[in-house]
């Protein structure tokens, strides 16, 4: 009886240790098989591999396999699935609390999802752990624009391009904390440091634009905001930014027809910014052209309802066309929604 039942238990064994080779051979190889897919940048295959793996290796008595869930998180935030990456993040810090890596990703992910108080939790957690490279200040910096604090955001960023002069992400971030806070000439020279590492970096010659616009050089203006459009001619995806500044700053000048030619291709662009169809609306008005202008300021109205100052300019648009009646309507409900602005401000 004793022999049988030692046969049975030997049996019993030999069962397992062969279901948990096989289960460890299945997590070895789906996870060498993610790690193929995220090196050739093939993310979504990655974060299903690396997650299958994380599953075989619940069967697998292997605390380093548990890896697969750091590297599931790598990859969804790779792909911008924020959500998938900071649950596969936090699954993994579970095992692994003291995970420099995963707690600086984490940081970065909860900054993405716009959650900077969570984000800097874990960015100080993996500070006490391992010292901060410059690409993790400059996150802690976007936190703290986030939560509108932007002294800190200008130290943490000036930090950042100390211990990285060539990183040409910090000084543009720098840059526009730097506007955030008014200081234009100290902005304008965080951007002329981007252009020096990036001569044609279309978005620090558009705010370069803005700091010399907002110091009255406006000639200077003109030409930054040039040379911004001009730089981002034939790329994928061209920002309607820099022709909208363009666009606004002529029709000041009272250049309407350089100013229809810039703000017409914003619209293409960015058919759904308000502010492309307001200021194209003002250059219309400009050129004496007022059915255009018209159907271009009811376009931004369209898209920004609850914006008071769109619906005045609408109305003042209306009486000049003499509409009496919709000139009337909109000025009214111009000034209901000031007031109800102006109640909401006081709360």
């Amino acid at each position: 009886m004793s022999s049988r039942i030692t046969k049975a238990k030997i049996a019993t064994i030999l069962f397992a240790t062969a279901m948990a080779v096989t289960a460890f051979g299945q997590h070895s190889s789906l996870y060498s098989q993610g790690k193929q897919a995220f090196a050739a940048g093939h993310y979504a295959e990655a974060a299903k591999l690396f997650h299958a793996s994380s599953g075989a290796n619940e069967r697998v008595s292997d605390p380093s396999a548990a890896d697969a869930l750091f590297m599931e998180g790598k990859s969804f935030a790779n792909l911008g699935e924020l959500g998938e990456a900071e649950r596969a993040l936090n699954s993994y810090l579970q095992q692994s609390p003291r995970s420099a890596p995963a707690l600086y990703l984490l940081g970065y992910v909860l900054q993405r999802e716009n959650k900077p108080k969570e984000s800097l939790i874990n960015f100080t957690k993996a500070a006490a752990i391992v010292a901060p490279h410059a690409d993790d200040l400059r996150v802690v910096a976007l936190d703290y624009v986030l939560l509108n604090d932007y002294p800190d955001a200008i130290h943490w960023l000036s930090i950042a391009v100390q211990q990285d002069p060539l990183n040409s992400e910090a000084w543009y971030d720098l840059g526009r904390a730097q506007m955030g806070q008014g200081e234009f000439v100290l902005a304008k020279k965080s951007f002329d440091r981007v252009l020096t590492l990036s001569p044609h970096d279309a978005r620090a010659l558009n705010n370069l634009g803005l700091c010399y616009e907002a110091q009255n050089r406006l000639p200077d203006a003109l030409h930054s905001y040039e040379a911004a459009i001009a730089a981002q001619k034939g790329t994928a995806h061209p920002s309607e930014q820099p022709l909208l500044n363009y666009g606004n700053l002529l029709v000041s000048e009272n250049r309407a027809v350089e100013a229809i030619a810039a703000l017409e291709p914003a619209i293409r662009i960015a058919p759904k910014n308000a502010k492309c169809h307001e200021a194209l609306a003002h250059a219309y008005q400009k050129a004496n052209r007022l059915p255009e202008a018209e159907q271009q300021m009811e376009e931004a109205v369209a898209l920004d309802p609850t914006n008071p100052r769109l619906h005045y300019q609408l109305g003042r648009l209306y009486h000049r066309a003499g509409q009496a009646e919709r000139a009337k309507a909109e000025l009214a409900l111009s000034q209901k929604l000031y007031g109800s602005h102006s109640t909401a401000e006081s709360k």
